[in-house]
């Protein structure tokens, strides 16, 4: 039997969620109709916040692999919403990798969706899609999460590709990693913009981009930009909304490698 599996970090905010997770969700199994669709989530903490605040229950990994067996699955594509080969695409891979052990099983594992420079380059459209709109005497900050266990390139990566593109006031930083918004800050007062949008690069407007990005504390990004003297304007629209993720991660899917 055939399946699909279609596997994201969650989220807690049921909103954000059915635009990005459950879009992305939806354009997986429009593309794959001959497979059984499976979704599973990566944060414990996450899975178990949603569980008892709405008594949703989402399948970890080992949750899904079982029911794949309990099914019969045995010929199985791994999608993947992550960006970056960071700490939760390491746990994909394992789990994959071990179901993929077992006797009779395939499996083809999706790439992160930043993993390529053509992926680069259709994620920098995208953003200046979505932003056409910003003059170039304003600028855009995007907040991306960063990460101690993966390359952080990907996010200068971006940001150059953006650049390569004509849109030099388009800015890349991280929460966890490099470059960071002290880095960012150094650019927009080389560039002149006084006027600052705000936006997350991940999948899902959750936490990060409601407090770190745009909440009332005093180093939540919007509040640091302000001391600083910039008017800022923050968008809490995640990746997984924008039609052009969505479908790369359809097209990582189909070129999904057997592991």
């Amino acid at each position: 039997m055939k399946g699909l599996l279609s596997v994201s970090f969650g989220t807690s905010y049921a909103d954000t969620r059915a635009k990005t997770i459950d879009a992305i969700d939806a354009k997986l199994a429009a593309a794959f109709p001959e497979r059984a669709f499976y979704s599973a989530w990566t944060s414990p903490r996450i899975m178990a916040k949603v569980l008892a605040e709405r008594g949703e229950h989402h399948d970890s990994l080992d949750e899904a692999f079982a029911r794949l067996d309990a099914d019969g699955v045995d010929d199985l594509v791994v999608a993947t919403m992550c960006l970056m080969q960071g700490g939760e695409m390491r746990k994909i891979s394992e789990a994959a990798h071990a179901w993929a052990a077992q006797e009779g099983h395939t499996v083809r594992l999706a790439d992160p969706l930043l993993t390529a420079p053509a992926d680069h380059a259709a994620m920098a459209q995208a953003l200046a899609d979505e932003f056409v709109h910003v003059p170039a005497t304003e600028a855009v900050v995007f907040m991306g999460h960063g990460s101690a266990m993966g390359s952080n390139q990907l996010y200068s990566d971006v940001q150059d590709a953006l650049h390569a593109i004509g849109k030099r006031n388009f800015l890349v930083a991280t929460v966890e990693g490099t470059p960071t918004l002290d880095d960012a800050m150094h650019e927009l007062e080389s560039l002149g913009s006084d006027r600052v949008w705000l936006a997350p690069l991940m999948i899902v407007a959750g936490d990060h981009a409601r407090n770190d990005l745009a909440g009332d504390g005093e180093e939540s990004w919007t509040n640091r930009l302000a001391v600083r003297g910039f008017e800022t304007e923050v968008v809490l629209k995640g990746l997984g909304e924008y039609a052009a993720v969505q479908k790369l991660a359809v097209d990582h899917a189909r070129d999904a490698k057997e592991i």
